[in-house]
């Protein structure tokens, strides 16, 4: 299971968690949660041993904030960076942001998606408080709900019925994308299975990768 969080809440709950089946998606937005009281909280769940990332949207105001992060954050934490919604980043500025992120080429552009093979809608699935049951966050259509089953006769594989999908929690199960050898074993809470590489992506794809940075 795996939370996305801005940590502004209480983690001594984690005591009593299995971590091994939790894990944390931290997102930090400057004003809204105090710097130094999140990093705080970073730390104490990397003294927990709790798996977790750390995030930020690449705002051209946030950048001196995402510095600090990678500065500050406890070793091995991976820092990722959303492109944010609509702008269109030039190469001297995708550049910042993917030295502090490699993986950040991937979130740069949308991902032409419309007829492309995705996991969901057969091995992953998107659910309402109510248990309604959606084959993604971003596509309507309901297949069933959870509490009564009626969801699984409709698992199958599906292609997008999207023009493009620019969020990572629908990108990142598009099966012509590598993202899930690169998040293996933690494609929920956005951990890389091994130090990120620089990637060189496009709205169409992604090419192959270039050397690692760090």
């Amino acid at each position: 299971m795996a939370i996305q969080t801005n940590l502004s809440c209480r983690t001594d709950w984690l005591a009593e968690a299995d971590l091994d089946t939790l894990a944390l998606w931290c997102t930090y937005h400057p004003g809204q949660t105090p710097y130094d009281r999140f990093l705080a909280k970073t730390r104490e769940l990397a003294e927990r041993g709790a798996r977790f990332s750390v995030g930020i949207v690449g705002f051209p105001e946030h950048l001196a904030h995402a510095r600090r992060l990678r500065a500050d954050l406890p070793e091995g934490v991976y820092l990722w960076v959303n492109a944010a919604e609509g702008r269109d980043y030039t190469d001297a500025e995708a550049a910042l942001w993917t030295e502090l992120d490699p993986l950040f080429p991937f979130s740069r552009h949308p991902h032409k998606s419309a007829g492309l093979p995705c996991r969901t809608g057969e091995s992953v699935i998107s659910v309402d408080g109510d248990g309604t049951v959606r084959r993604c966050h971003f596509v309507r259509a309901e297949l069933g709900n959870l509490y009564d089953g009626s969801y699984r006769a409709a698992l199958r594989p599906r292609t997008c019925p999207l023009a493009v999908c620019d969020c990572h929690i629908g990108y990142v199960h598009l099966e012509t994308l590598p993202l899930y050898d690169v998040f293996a074993g933690g494609v929920l809470e956005r951990v890389p299975a091994a130090e990120p590489r620089v990637h060189t992506a496009t709205a169409a794809g992604v090419q192959a990768p270039g050397p690692l940075v760090r």
